[in-house]
């Protein structure tokens, strides 16, 4: 299935005009930061929605299977499936296992606990089109999920574009209405940048805010 929304952005554009030249900036360069913010507000309506690190949490540290159990961490994390596939992950790889290890399995945890709704709700290549830092990904930042994103260009002779979109699967019926109720936020934030510009103006012209 299929499924695009349209969303009516008249007076976000009005905002975004009137930032461009309070600012001097080009309109591709306003609608690519706005994009900036967008991007992530909308995003995380949908990730606040999506099922996944807990269950993920659970698995990792259960006990492992017989055959990898291992006493090299000797901590929590001892005989627990996380061990078990960062200690396997090492060998492969023909790595020693080192007197950090308790803390590489610690942070091998967190990152795929964070990672995971980043993950499931898709947005990781549209965050690195934007520039959007995605520090919540850990690891996994580069994994290739199946949202896109595209810069908007200068034109003098069309208007600009940028556009993104998330084909993951379900992520329109977690939350249909995100990226819609996200453009507000945008919005109050670019009036925000505006207001306290102008309230720094004043202050340098000796007026109280």
């Amino acid at each position: 299935m299929s499924v695009s929304l349209t969303v009516e952005t008249k007076e976000f554009q009005r905002v975004l005009s009137k930032y461009a030249m309070t600012k001097g900036k080009t309109d591709a360069e306003v609608v690519n930061k706005a994009m900036r913010y967008w991007t992530p507000f909308a995003a995380k309506r949908i990730i606040n929605k999506t099922p996944g690190s807990r269950k993920i949490l659970q698995e990792l540290l259960a006990p492992a299977r017989s055959r990898y159990r291992t006493k090299k961490v000797k901590s929590k994390f001892n005989n627990t499936a996380a061990a078990a596939i960062f200690i396997w992950r090492l060998k492969k790889k023909g790595m020693p296992i080192t007197n950090d290890l308790n803390d590489r399995v610690e942070r091998f945890v967190g990152a795929r606990a964070n990672s995971a709704q980043f993950l499931r709700a898709g947005f990781i290549p549209a965050y690195r089109e934007f520039g959007v830092p995605n520090r919540k990904a850990g690891t996994q930042r580069y994994f290739k999920s199946r949202s896109f994103g595209k810069k908007a260009i200068p034109s003098a002779f069309h208007k600009v574009t940028a556009f993104v979109t998330n084909a993951r699967e379900g992520a329109h019926v977690i939350s249909p209405t995100a990226f819609q109720e996200s453009i507000r936020e945008v919005e109050n934030l670019f009036i925000k940048f505006m207001l306290a510009d102008l309230q720094r103006v004043g202050r340098q012209f000796g007026m109280n805010p």
